[in-house]
């Protein structure tokens, strides 16, 4: 993992992938932590938050800008990138909270529900270095994300190709413990979003109130996304 320093913004990098980008300003990224912002300012139904998976909060300095101030929750194994994320986003980013644990364990402990979980973990392949979803991603967390859930809560999913697993079985598996699934398809990424809830909006409206959040802080990944239901 190393840091690669920008103007006004730096970005934490493991191989090839970007796993944060953080500005020292609330706005846009240009990146798909836009998108990934959009689906909890847009979506979730009331202010609490959970984040599972950190990094540098690539998500928070779109969020904040989307207007969404409310305290973000979050756990992260390693605290490397949340020095970083203080130091750049201090001064504006507002109250979040970053508890080092397991993902799994530290829901687990959490006594009260959230409106939104948001699910960004990711683990590195040694050979060719790249970036997937750890096992917890698949055989526990949904399920018990799917409890941690006010009864009109919504999951938020950051997803990557898992090796010898199809998307659709990827994309099953994840959306058991939901009554309605959608997914959000990037251009120019490789991965998807899954949306999962009692009750989510229709797709088109789904899509309409991301590109609308997305509009609101000019965002080029505006006209990037395509929302579906999971059949």
């Amino acid at each position: 993992m190393r840091i690669v320093r920008l103007q006004r913004r730096a970005r934490i990098v493991d191989g090839r992938d970007v796993l944060s980008e953080i500005l020292d300003h609330p706005g846009p990224t240009h990146t798909m932590f836009d998108v990934l912002a959009a689906c909890v300012a847009a979506l979730s139904p009331g202010p609490r938050v959970a984040m599972l998976g950190f990094a540098g909060g690539g998500v928070v300095a779109p969020l904040r800008a989307m207007g969404f101030h409310a305290p973000l929750a979050a756990v992260d194994l390693s605290m490397q990138g949340v020095r970083l994320f203080r130091e750049l986003a201090g001064p504006w980013a507002g109250t979040v909270e970053v508890d080092q644990a397991d993902a799994a364990a530290w829901l687990q402990r959490r006594t009260r529900r959230y409106d939104l979980i948001f699910e960004d973990l990711s683990t590195t392949r040694s050979r060719g270095r790249l970036a997937v979803k750890p096992a917890v991603s698949i055989e526990t967390l949904p399920a018990l994300m799917q409890r941690r859930l006010r009864s009109n809560g919504v999951v938020v999913t950051n997803l990557l190709p898992m090796p010898k697993m199809r998307w659709e079985i990827l994309l099953q598996r994840l959306a058991a413990p939901f009554a309605h699934a959608q997914v959000v398809h990037l251009d120019g990424y490789v991965n998807r979003i899954l949306l999962a809830g009692r009750q989510l909006p229709e797709a088109r409206a789904t899509s309409a109130r991301l590109r609308a959040a997305l509009a609101r802080i000019g965002s080029n990944q505006t006209a990037a996304i395509h929302v579906r239901r999971l059949a």
